[in-house]
C-alpha cells in the first residue's frame, strides 16, 4: 500500500457532538435537580474527562431532566457510540441518581449548529 493511502487511513480522529438527556424517576425541586446536575458534571469531569470533552449542562425542571452536552473524538462511529456508553456508565456508577430515561443524539461536529438550541453552562 502506498504511503499516501496509509496516511489517509491514519487520519485524525472524528469529532462528534453528543447530547444526552437524563429524566429522573421522582419529581424534584429545581434546587435538588441543580444539585443532581452538579453530581453529573462532577462525575464527567472527574472520571470521564479524557472521553467527554468540554461538558456543559442544561436543566429542565418541567420535565425533571438534565441535559449533558460534550464532544467525543474517535476513529469511527462504533467507537464514538462506545465512548458515549462509557460516559453514561460512569455517571450511573458515580452518582446515586435513579434514571428513568436516557436518550442521546450524536452529530458530526459541523452539524451541531442544526441541533436544538438550549442554554448550556460551560465548565
Amino acid at each position: 500500500m502506498p504511503d499516501s493511502q496509509r496516511r489517509v487511513q491514519a487520519s485524525p480522529n472524528r469529532e462528534a457532538n453528543v447530547l444526552i438527556e437524563f429524566r429522573m424517576i421522582e419529581p424534584m425541586s429545581a434546587e435538588v435537580l441543580d444539585a443532581n446536575s452538579d453530581d453529573v458534571l462532577d462525575a464527567v469531569v472527574d472520571h470521564a474527562a479524557d472521553i467527554a470533552l468540554g461538558p456543559a449542562i442544561a436543566l429542565n425542571p418541567a420535565t425533571c431532566s438534565i441535559k449533558l452536552r460534550f464532544d467525543v473524538l474517535a476513529k469511527n462511529d462504533a467507537e464514538i457510540h462506545g465512548r458515549v456508553g462509557k460516559v453514561i456508565a460512569i455517571i450511573e456508577e458515580k452518582t446515586d441518581l435513579e434514571i428513568v430515561v436516557s436518550r442521546s443524539s450524536v452529530e458530526a461536529h459541523g452539524d451541531s449548529e442544526e441541533s436544538q438550541a438550549g442554554e448550556f453552562a460551560t465548565t
